[in-house]
């Protein structure tokens, strides 16, 4: 029983960071985008498009973990 509780909120944990990693990712692919795209280099539009998709699919599982989870203070410790 007390397995499953801390399986869970491993999960939960888990889950949150790599979110947060994603998004982190695609705000490095924007910013590289944008700066591909100032220097007129190929790709740019490419770069931006991925970027943007990361990020929206990154926020679309923190606020699905933000609903999902009893107290904002479990989807954020540790």
């Amino acid at each position: 029983m007390l397995g499953d509780a801390f399986h869970c909120k491993t999960d939960l944990l888990m889950r949150t960071r790599t979110a947060v990693s994603l998004l982190l990712v695609g705000t490095a692919v924007i910013t590289l985008g944008s700066l591909f795209k100032v220097l007129h280099w190929p790709t740019a539009n490419i770069q931006l498009l991925l970027g943007a998709m990361l990020q929206v699919a990154a926020l679309l599982v923190l606020a699905y973990r933000t609903v999902k989870a009893p107290h904002l203070k479990d989807l954020l410790t540790h």
